[in-house]
């Protein structure tokens, strides 16, 4: 149900760490006629097909568009009571909390929190590349690792992890010189980027900083012309106002599910991107709790009830907190280890 052409899909994937010089290149197997390791999709895209879906399925949905939760409350019937901005009350068996980091459903069923803040933030912004592709790239810098995804029609998504003072300047560096700095911080050594920050902090002339990067591109170009395969298409432009940063942290839940209150996606766990499973893991969590249901239906069971949820929970619980301990070790052992 999504629009097709703004799905990319990619058959490749090459990360390379800037301190050891090592490289992994994952290539996608063919499976079920298809040669592909993963699908880029847009949030917008996703949603969409989502809503075309439901519009389109027999299930009786009712879907409030233009309307937010302003409070869930207990009953003495014990079945919470959701009061939305535009007055209206609903009453469930059920709640299910797929509401983000700052789950208001969480905070209602008092499910607590742990985990740890990375002190980095994650930079993203939407780039133009000088050609078309079809891969994913990946390099773990001391700063923190920086991630370029592919989009349809030659344009990709970065994902920069920076502690809070480099994703500042990153920011607010003049779009003209940005892209450079994608294609050197892809390219260079730690200590030739950290060279390149040193004038960014300095307020150098925009235009001195990007002669200065495109000298060492060709500095790099012409000492290394086998490595090309491993580098992802230079950065061509930035797209205007696409730049935003958010706070990298691993948090985990208590429980995934309370009184009448089942928890799904962030709103359960949050991990660092480095290996791009958060949404995976909200789509497990969606796909295990929709056949937990289902099964209980056809048995006549209470869909709200603890023996039902506490399925759901001892599913899913586990294998999340398997996830984030691997990415969060991955991090540990390659992600920031310098200022810079």
């Amino acid at each position: 149900w999504c629009f097709e052409d703004r799905v990319q899909a990619y058959n490749r994937a090459v990360v390379t760490d800037a301190l050891g010089g090592g490289a992994v290149d994952l290539a996608a197997m063919t499976l079920h006629g298809r040669n592909d390791t993963a699908f880029m999709v847009e949030t917008k895209n996703l949603v969409s097909g989502l809503l075309k879906a439901l519009d389109h399925s027999s299930s009786c949905v009712d879907v409030v568009e233009r309307a937010r939760v302003t409070e869930i409350e207990a009953t003495p019937s014990m079945w919470p009571v959701v009061t939305l901005s535009n007055s209206r009350r609903l009453q469930a068996r059920l709640i299910v909390g797929a509401d983000g980091a700052s789950s208001r459903v969480r905070k209602y069923a008092g499910i607590g929190t742990y985990g740890t803040e990375y002190s980095q933030y994650g930079l993203v912004a939407t780039l133009c590349l000088e050609q078309l592709n079809s891969s994913a790239f990946q390099r773990f810098l001391p700063s923190g690792p920086i991630a370029l995804l592919p989009f349809p029609g030659g344009f990709a998504n970065l994902v920069w992890s920076l502690d809070s003072e480099l994703v500042q300047l990153l920011k607010t560096a003049p779009e003209a010189i940005f892209g450079d700095l994608i294609n050197a911080a892809f390219r260079l050594t730690p200590a030739e980027m950290g060279y390149i920050y040193s004038l960014l902090r300095s307020g150098v002339d925009p235009d001195i900083i990007g002669a200065e990067i495109s000298w060492r591109l060709d500095v790099f170009a012409r000492n290394n012309p086998d490595t090309n395969i491993k580098l992802p298409p230079r950065v061509a432009a930035l797209s205007p106002r696409s730049r935003t940063s958010f706070p990298l942290r691993m948090r985990m839940v208590d429980s995934l599910v309370a009184n009448r209150v089942a928890l799904i996606g962030d709103a359960g766990h949050v991990m660092h991107p480095l290996a791009g499973q958060g949404l995976n893991m909200g789509l497990a969590d969606v796909q295990c709790l929709a056949q937990v249901l289902e099964q209980a239906a056809a048995a006549g069971e209470d869909l709200g009830s603890a023996a039902v949820l506490d399925r759901y929970n001892s599913q899913r619980y586990v294998r999340n907190l398997a996830m984030q301990g691997i990415v969060d070790k991955v991090w540990h052992v390659f992600g920031a280890h310098s200022g810079t």
